[in-house]
């Protein structure tokens, strides 16, 4: 697909949900999809934005040993607005 923000869109049209967890090579990001009404259009042709997203660097979040895994919510950043580059997206996933 050219845009994964379209198949990103439309999954969340699908879904009724636009809370959206997004992983990129070095980084855990969680909020809600931005629905850009048509004002934005030319950033939204490039990256995905966000509301409220918490930000985790994958190095820093979870650590395992051999008996457990824990994740340190602590150790990530809050952000109002943010914009992702579409093409540094390697997965996500819509959460109902």
């Amino acid at each position: 697909m050219d845009n994964i923000n379209k198949t990103i869109y439309d999954i969340v049209n699908k879904s009724e949900s636009n809370r959206i967890t997004v992983f990129t090579q070095d980084l855990k990001i969680d909020g809600y999809v931005y629905k850009c009404d048509g004002k934005c259009k030319q950033v939204a042709d490039n990256f995905l934005t966000l509301n409220d997203a918490i930000v985790c660097r994958l190095e820093d979040y979870c650590a395992c040993d051999e008996d457990e895994c824990t994740c340190n919510d602590f150790v990530c950043f809050k952000y109002s607005w943010l914009n992702i580059l579409h093409n540094q997206i390697t997965a996500f996933s819509i959460i109902k």
